[in-house]
Formats: C-alpha cells, structure tokens, sequence
C-alpha cells in the first residue's frame, strides 16, 4: 500500500501548500480508535516540515508537571493505534510519521521506511497532539505467539530520546532467531515490558518508595550528636597538622579508614581501564564477545580455544583491579580477538567484527601511550 500512502502524502502537500482546508478539520476527526498510553511533546515550536498548523498548547508554567502521564490525562497528548485500513484517517497518521522517521534516520532508505510503514503486518502507535498533528511514533511488529515485538522504527519530532533499550538479549533465542533480521553492523537491542509496572507513573512511584525509605531511615536512626570543633588551631596560631590519633574518638574516625580509602583507591590505568572497557562494550561490532560462548550452542568451541575471554569477564577482572600493568590488560584484550579468528574462518561477519573491535582498541592503546610518555 505505498503507492496509496505516496498519493495521499502528495494530496495533503498540495493542500498545505495551496492554503486550503483538509478534507477532515480538526474539529472533525473521528473519536481515537486506540487505546491512550504514555508520551511526550515539547513546549517549544515544532519545525518538522509538511506538518499541519494548528494551535499551539498552552505553555508550561513554572514548576508545572511535564511529564509524559501529565500530559496524557491534560491531553495534549495521546497514543493512536493504527495500521493501514486505507481510511483517510489512518494513512495521514502514517504519513506523517512515516516523514518523522526519513527526517530522524537519515541513512535509513527512504523507500525502505515508507514500505515497512505502510506495510500491513506491521502496526504503529502515533503520538498526536491535540490539534490532530502526529509528533513521533513506533513502528512494530507483533509476533504474538512468540510473545515478542520487534520495534522496525521509533522517533519523534523534537529533542526527546527514546531510553530503557540495553544490547544485553535476555529472551531466548530460539524464539526469535529467523524472525528479526540481525544486519550486520548494526545493534540488536532489547526493552523488556512488565505488565504489573504502570510505566507513566514511574517517577511518581520511585518518589514514593524513596519517601518511604527516609521515613523508615528516620524512624530506626540515632538523634545526631554535634561535637564541638577542635581549639587547637585558635589556640595554636600557626599550627599546620594535627596528630589524627588526637581527634577525639567519638568523631568516629578510625586508622582503618585511611587504610579502606587507600586499599579502594583507583590507580590512573584502572580508571582508563574502566573507560575502554564500556566503550568496547557498547562498539557496534563487539555483540559477538560481549558474554562467555555457550557450550550448548557451540559445543565445540572450548576444544579449540583454550584460553576463552570475554568482555563481561574482562570488566569483572578490571573491577578487581587484577591488571597492574597495560601489557596484562592488553594482552587479555587481544585473547578475545585472536580467539574469535582461530575458531571462526577468514572473511566471515565475526572475524570482520573482530578487526573492526581490534583496531579501535589498538587506537584506545596509542593514545594511553602518548599521554604517559608526556
């Protein structure tokens, strides 16, 4: 139905462009179809282009609650299900955001987006304002029985970001391997649902739960005791140090304090550390080695790497402070990629995913030399 969506995007742009009126006004759109949830838009004028004028919400007045639930029960926001029933109402819906994806993802196929839009497996939800103008949406797919959704597109409009996505896939599997499209260089991504958690009420919920956390904090605590300061330095001008053994032990202080803080103490190799360590977890090309292999999977794996590594395993070694010196670190590193190409054959994705993850690192390694050796 692309054809049909490129017709009606043409029909409205004419419109628009000639000054007159839509075929529907605002005042007269059917009553939404689909079921509200949560969204946002910003108080600030929206430039996307081809959007329809209408009138403008009223501005936030200091103080005022923005969030997404707030919005939603004021509405000048909510959540439209659709999907292409060929109604003039749906295909403007489409439309729109299917222009809001081709502007947020630019090195997306433009055709590649307007077919998935308009595709009728697929559904989307569209935040609309309450002059009728779609502001961001998603794109999806659902695979009911496998109890999964795959998310084809998601943006808005404005400077709102999508969060709670992570690259660690904890479902299994097998039941979505050959349903989801793993394209090479690009990162296969997760946002898990729980049905109980009422997701536009989050930061009223935690709110609650650290409210009642300090109650019970101040029910079980001490009164605090004020001790006064030391005289010492008015009754000594000039005095430099103390004796800390002469701090009255009430303070709480201890020698084995000073001993903890050292003993924890980050060196500035293990703070690097630390660095390479996220930024190699969350490369583009390191979704091969971000876990140990399973066995069940490549059962033969460990007969020909003896001495397997990974990057969960090197950031748990990395926060136990256990590479004194960078060629320790390095050459755990390197075990990763020198593992992925023993066991997998020149030219395939994970020996390409290997070089790639290699070279950045060897550059992450140049620079911690050239700052040392100033």
């Amino acid at each position: 139905m692309s054809a049909y969506g490129e017709k009606y995007e043409s029909r409205q742009s004419a419109t628009r462009e000639g000054g007159g009126a839509s075929d529907e006004s605002d005042g007269a759109r059917k009553r939404p179809r689909g079921e509200s949830m949560g969204g946002r838009d910003s108080d600030a004028k929206d430039d996307d282009a081809g959007a329809e004028k209408g009138a403008m919400a009223p501005a936030a007045q200091p103080g005022e609650d923005k969030t997404a639930a707030a919005e939603l029960q004021k509405g000048l926001i909510r959540i439209e299900v659709v999907s292409n029933d060929t109604s003039d109402e749906s295909m403007q819906w489409l439309t729109e955001m299917k222009n809001i994806f081709q502007k947020q993802l630019p090195k997306m196929p433009k055709e590649y987006i307007a077919r998935l839009v308009y595709d009728r497996n697929h559904s989307s939800l569209a935040i609309v304002k309450a002059s009728g103008r779609v502001v961001g949406g998603i794109t999806f797919r659902l695979f009911e029985q496998r109890q999964f959704a795959e998310i084809v597109f998601c943006a808005v409009s404005s400077s709102e970001q999508v969060k709670g996505f992570t690259n660690e896939i904890t479902l299994d599997k097998r039941l979505w391997m050959g349903y989801i499209k793993d394209y090479e260089g690009g990162t296969l991504m997760q946002c898990s649902m729980v049905p109980r958690v009422e997701y536009t009420k989050v930061k009223e919920i935690l709110a609650q739960q650290r409210e009642a956390v300090l109650e019970k904090i101040r029910a079980t605590a001490r009164t605090p005791t004020i001790y006064p300061g030391l005289r010492c330095f008015k009754e000594t001008p000039g005095l430099a140090k103390i004796d800390p053994f002469e701090i009255p032990a009430e303070s709480g202080w201890t020698p084995e304090m000073d001993e903890i803080s050292r003993r924890n103490a980050r060196s500035k190799l293990n703070t690097w550390q630390v660095t390479v360590v996220g930024e190699l977890l969350v490369h583009p090309s390191a979704w091969p080695f971000q876990a140990p292999v399973n066995p069940k999977e490549v059962p033969d794996y460990y007969t020909v790497v003896k001495e397997p590594m990974d990057l969960k395993t090197l950031k748990a070694n990395v926060e136990e402070n256990k590479y004194p010196t960078l060629e320790a670190f390095v050459h755990d590193v390197r075990k990763i990629f020198d593992n992925c190409k023993s066991y997998n054959g020149e030219g395939t994705r994970y020996w390409r995913c290997a070089v790639t993850v290699e070279r950045f690192f060897a550059d992450k390694v140049k620079e911690w030399k050239s700052r040392a050796e100033r």
